[in-house]
């Protein structure tokens, strides 16, 4: 073997030693506390409905009839609404929130349209004024009513005599971070 190969070798085995031999090179290292503490979550509560009261009715027709679920046959054009209150908690630093109701479900009993033709909207009060999505915590009072439309327009002669169940429809307070 000549010189300048048996240097090489002398050299590549003095970098493997170095290296710790997996190809590795070891730094310095410390570590310091930055010290612990307690977290605690917030909250959000929204009240069962209370649809009875002052202001509050249970399902009427055109806002101001009676109406008799399962009674009461409606036509295209007519609107049944019920109107609820209840309170919402929100607690927590930057705690928000919006309302809505989730999407209506409405079972058809027979074979007419009707389900497909009814829709559902929900209007709030929070604390006597006007809806706007919640940015503060707090306690809210809220009024909730809900309208289900049996929509003129987009009536059809199949949804005669239709016969179906809305099966529910929730008030929603979905936390935001304000």
């Amino acid at each position: 073997m000549n010189k300048s190969t048996k240097g090489a070798l002398a050299a590549g085995a003095a970098a493997v030693l170095l290296t710790g031999g997996a190809g590795t090179l070891a730094y310095w290292e410390d570590s310091a506390d930055v010290g612990t503490t307690n977290i605690v979550s917030g909250s959000l509560s929204l009240s069962a409905p209370v649809c009875t009261g002052v202001g509050l009715h249970d399902w009427e027709l055109d806002g101001a009839g009676a109406y008799t679920p399962g009674v009461t046959t409606i036509v295209p054009g007519d609107s049944i609404s019920k109107v609820c209150d209840a309170t919402l908690t929100l607690a927590g630093e930057h705690v928000g929130a919006t309302l809505a109701i989730d999407t209506a479900t409405f079972t058809d009993n027979g074979t007419s349209t009707l389900d497909d033709e009814l829709s559902a909207t929900a209007t709030f009060l929070v604390d006597g004024g006007a809806y706007a999505p919640l940015t503060a915590p707090g306690t809210y009072a809220v009024r909730a009513t809900v309208t289900v439309t049996f929509d003129g327009p987009a009536a059809t002669n199949t949804s005669q005599l239709g016969d179906v169940n809305l099966d529910a429809i929730n008030i929603t307070a979905t936390q935001t971070h304000s």
